[in-house]
This record gives structure tokens, sequence and C-alpha cells, in this order.
């Protein structure tokens, strides 16, 4: 399954795992291991790949992010898709504040860009949150929101070497993050004003004026022991043996052997501050992708918990817990509302039919295609009723997709004018967007990997059967996913595109921006050839909405109001249709417990790994 064209909401999934007890006081072993003389004292995860580095700005792969899990607490754990910091001694809250800005001072203008102010320049002024407040900077001075928040480090906090965690260790990790040698995304670092340490724990950031970030409560970053670390330049982190392969940490666990190729062995941190973990070991396990090895070593005892990674198609084995763990991602076919070729007008005698400019069109063909089918192919969890997942709290609970049902799409094919003919195929006979006779044949727009293809041949064939000839194209995903005029997807080139967004930090509204439309005419395509919204879709009432929750904090109701309003207009207007959530397998021993069932994806699973027992460490 192609994982998404570019890097961002997650659906309860069904592991039947119970929860387990916390332990006594820090650098202690635990009850329950002290009070059972035969408490096993090693607890084996398996994966199916080895990571290249644990260094947290080096592999991102899910095998590093789940040993990190291990070797850090937080500093923010997910519950309910709501960040809640864990070392904090108070949840940061965001602060927002109008300040005096003038020509030539550095700014984020209306749509999220870093520039410097100047006559002509789009803002939102002070407590501007829609797009209907947006205004041209002319002259003179002007007062833009500015977020700023505070993160108060519990005390006491240790790395796991015994020196203490504090607020420098964050900055300094901003400032190597901030170095063009280290990888990932700088878009936060650009729209930062200041991150600095106050003292030993409090650090504070401050984002640059007309940049009010919903996430602010999140802005802190990693720390990097400064202690071991300072030393070194952000190029040499990338390959220091202490950086990639025997970090630090101040979580449950410290790296103690990394033996390449077999494992990763950890053992309890008496440093932790946090509710001892009820294993003196652990091990992570490279095991492969080969499923029947996988069960066979969780049957014999080699592993106690397989992550998602080892290759399991399904989640029952005679006497194992097992549930799907849904990706970071949603599967989804787009509508092509507004192809390339109507940028100059739509023609009738040289365009390809208007198919799907009105939304009764694309709720009938979506009544055509069964959901469920394509969830089971896949392997996995339902789609949500819209771009982010049903259990999250933005969702508005209002908004529904249109049912599987055959008999009333066909029904409403009819009645847009589009007959049957005796070849099975629909024909206009009075659909406004097409000539007369001209038959419903689509194409459909893939990558060449095996299960997107399998999920082609389902929309295919439920297509047919509502009298829509869809003609499946597939290319590797390098040219599918191209941008410019001349890309399929991106360039607006297509009737119909299947392809998977990833879930982010946020509720994505914002791929369906209509400034995100990719055009040459950057009055209406603010990101030229570089926007992502590939269905040409723009409606007024849903940019307002989501422009206003982009620019409202998290903590405000407003900002869940403007989600969730954004969502019903997304639900009835359709530009593109929710298909499912593919899903991978865990599976345990047992008599194991402590899985977090409410944190996704799967090396999300983790981040509670202190309360994972098994046997008589259960309750």
């Amino acid at each position: 399954m192609l994982r998404a064209p570019y890097s961002i909401a997650i659906l309860l999934f069904a592991l039947i795992f119970s929860a387990c007890a916390g332990a006594g006081p820090a650098g202690t072993p635990t009850p329950e291991a002290t009070a059972t003389p035969d408490a096993p004292q090693t607890l084996n995860i398996c994966m199916g790949t080895e990571p290249s580095s644990l260094y947290i700005y080096s592999d991102n792969s899910s095998s590093a992010r789940a040993v990190r899990q291990a070797l850090y607490d937080g500093p923010f754990d997910l519950h309910n898709h709501i960040a809640e910091g864990v070392i904090f001694e108070t949840q940061p809250t965001p602060r927002v504040q109008p300040v005096t800005v003038q020509q030539g001072d550095l700014v984020v203008d209306a749509y999220g860009r870093v520039t410097i102010l100047a006559p002509g320049v789009l803002v939102r002024p002070a407590g501007c949150q829609s797009g209907d407040c947006i205004q041209a900077y002319t002259e003179g001075e002007l007062q833009l929101d500015q977020v700023s928040t505070a993160f108060t480090l519990q005390s006491g906090l240790r790395w796991s070497d015994g020196a203490p965690l504090t607020a420098h260790d964050s900055v300094f990790s901003f400032q190597i993050a901030s170095a063009d040698e280290t990888p990932g995304s700088k878009d936060i670092i650009a729209k930062t004003a200041s991150y600095t340490a106050t003292d030993e724990r409090t650090a504070i950031w401050v984002g640059l004026p007309g940049f009010v970030d919903p996430q602010a409560a999140t802005r802190f970053w990693h720390p990097l022991p400064q202690h071991t670390l300072g030393s070194l330049t952000p190029s040499d982190l990338l390959t220091n043996e202490q950086a990639t392969r025997a970090p630090l940490g101040w979580g449950p666990y410290t790296l103690t052997e990394w033996s390449a190729g077999e494992r990763i062995q950890l053992a309890r941190n008496a440093n932790y501050a946090g509710t001892p973990p009820k294993f003196a070991e652990l091990n992570f396990v490279f095991i492969g992708s080969d499923a029947s090895n996988s069960l066979n070593a969780l049957a014999d005892g080699r592993c106690d918990v397989l992550l998602p990674s080892t290759g399991l198609q399904t989640p029952e084995s005679a006497g194992m817990q097992g549930g799907f763990v849904p990706q970071d991602q949603w599967l989804h076919l787009v509508f092509s509302v507004a192809p390339q070729t109507y940028d100059d007008g739509f023609n009738p005698y040289s365009d390809r039919a208007n198919y799907f400019g009105e939304a009764a069109m694309r709720l009938a063909l979506a009544q055509c295609i069964d959901r469920n089918a394509i969830t089971s192919a896949i392997n996995g969890t339902p789609a949500s009723n819209g771009y982010l997942p049903a259990s999250s709290p933005y969702t508005n609970p209002s908004a529904v997709l249109p049912a599987y049902d055959p008999a009333a799409a066909n029904a409403s094919l009819d009645a847009l004018g589009w007959l049957l003919s005796e070849d099975g195929t629909r024909r206009s006979q009075s659909f406004a967007g097409a000539l007369f006779g001209q038959a419903l044949e689509l194409r459909l727009a893939v990558s060449e990997d095996p299960q997107d293809l399998a999920v082609a041949q389902i929309i295919q064939t439920n297509l047919a059967d509502c009298g829509a000839a869809v003609t499946i194209e597939s290319l590797p995903a390098s040219e599918l996913f191209t941008t410019g005029p001349e890309s399929t997807v991106f360039g607006r080139n297509f009737d119909l595109a299947l392809f998977s967004w990833p879930f982010g930090e946020q509720p994505a509204c914002y791929l369906f921006l209509g400034e995100a439309v990719p055009g040459a005419d950057w009055s209406r395509s603010h990101y030229g050839w570089g926007g992502w919204n590939a269905s040409g879709w723009r409606n007024a009432e849903f940019d307002t909405a989501c422009h206003t929750a982009f620019n409202t904090l998290a903590s405000d109701p407003a900002y869940t109001q403007a989600h969730q309003t954004a969502h019903a207009i997304f639900t009835q207007e359709l530009p593109a249709l929710p298909l499912a959530v593919p899903s991978s397998v865990v599976a345990a021993r047992p008599d194991f417990c402590g899985l977090d069932a409410d944190a996704l994806p799967g090396e999300r699973l983790l981040q509670s790994i202190e309360r994972y027992g098994y046997g008589v460490l259960c309750p």
C-alpha cells in the first residue's frame, strides 16, 4: 500500500488486552516483581526489521520509533488523538497576544508562509481567525497575533546516566534540529521567533507574528543530552556511535547492548522518574516479516509480543491474543471535480465531460462503492465519515457518508440524466455536463502496488454495476505523484484517483482547501503546482471553517466547532470518498496485559510500556 505521496485520523481498533497496575517509587523494583519469587524478569518484543539508528533526527522507521518508546517518556503521549504532556509540572498552556509589526518585519502571512512584511502581503490582523477578515498590508504599523508557550519540567528528571535533564537540553535539541545538516521538516522552526531556556526547568517557545499555531502546546523539542553530545556538530551526530546506537534517555529502560542483526537489549532504568517497569530486562528481537516464523516464535516463547512489522495477516491464532492496528494513513478515492483543462473555462466539445461538477453525481457514485468489501480486502478498519477518524473528538457526529446502496445509486443516476444503454454503459440523455449520447467512461489512476490494484478492481466492478465503465491506469508511484502540469494526480489529469494520505497531528481539512488546488494561476492556486488538493474542488464555506480551525488554539472550543463545520461540509460535498484505513496486526501471548489500546498507530502501543506484564505480573 502506498504510504502517502507526502507526509498526516486514526480509528479505534479491537485489541482485547486488559490494563496492568503500576508500581512503586522510581529506581526500585516493582512490588509485583519482588513479591513473587517466580515472576518473569525478561520481556521480548519482536519486530520485523532492525532500525538503522536510534538518533531522533535520523531513522524515523516504525522499528526505531518503537525502541525509542522504551528509552524516552513522552515528552507527549497521545490519548484520544490529543497530545498530553508527560514530563511537565503542569500541562502547557499557550498564550495569544497582539504584537505590533511594521514593514520589513518577519511574519507569517494569511496562508501560513513565512515572509517579510511589505505592501500587498496578505495577513490576518490580530483577532482574525477566518478567511473573511484577511487584508493586504499597505503601510505603517499593524497588529498581528503572536503565540507563546512556557514549558516547565517536573523536578528531579534525570538522564539514565544520572545527570539532570534540563530545559537547556531541549533548547540544544532545537538548535540541532534547526541546522541544515539535520534531516526533517523545518516548517515549525521557520515559524519560530525564539526558543529559549529561562532557567533549568523552563523553556519558552514564541511563534512569529501571524502564526496562531493550534498545536502550540506541543512545541517543546525532544531533549538531547547536551552534557554528552554538546561538543559534536549536527553532522557528527548523524553517525556518532553514542547518538545513534547508545543514546541516553530518561524513560523506563536504558540501552545496554545492541547485537547487530539479532536484538537490542535494555535494562530497567534506575533513574526513571515514573512508575518502574515490571521487567528487569527488555529485548527488541529482530525476526523478519515471515508470518509463519513469527507465529512459531510467539508460540515457543521466543517472543512475548509481535509488533505489526512481523508480517501477520490475521490476529487469530490458537491461544494467542491479537488485533488489528490501524496504520497512520487513510485510503480514499478522489473525484476530479475540476481537471486542469477547465482552467481556461469548460468546453463540452473539447474537454472531458463535467462528470463531477455537481455533488449529486459524486454522492451517487459513492453509493455504488462497497466500502466494507474494500475494508475486508486490505485487512483494514472501516473508513471514518470524512478525512479524520471516527474516534476523533473533532468528528461531526451528524456527518455521514453515503451508504452502499446500488439501487439508490442507479435511481439517482437515472434522475441525473444518465440512462443505461444496451451495452450496459450509461450515456447522457440530459446530464448538464455532457453532450447527448456521451458515455459514462472514467479513467482510474492508481499506483502499481498490488493492494492498491486490488482495491481499484473492486471499485471498477462496483461502478460497472451502476453503468459506469472504468479503465484502470496504473503507474509507478514515482510517476503518479510527481508535481507539475504533466503530473497525473497533482497536474489534475485524471477522472478518478486512488491513493492514501497520512494522518497528521491535526484534522486534515487543509487537504481540500481551495487555495491548495495545484495550478498556474497564483491568485487562485497559492502554492502553484506544489498544491495538493488534486480534486480541484473549491468551497468558500469549507475554506472559512478550515482556516478558522487552523488559526485557533486547539484548547479553544472554537477550534472543535470549526473542524466539525468543515467536516460536515466535506461529507455533504464529497470531493473524495474515504474508503478504509489499512491495518497491520499485533499479537501477544495469551496471558499478556498492559498494551495501550488508545495509542495508535502501531509504535504508540508502546507508550505505556512500563505497564506491560504477563503471568503473575498481571492482576
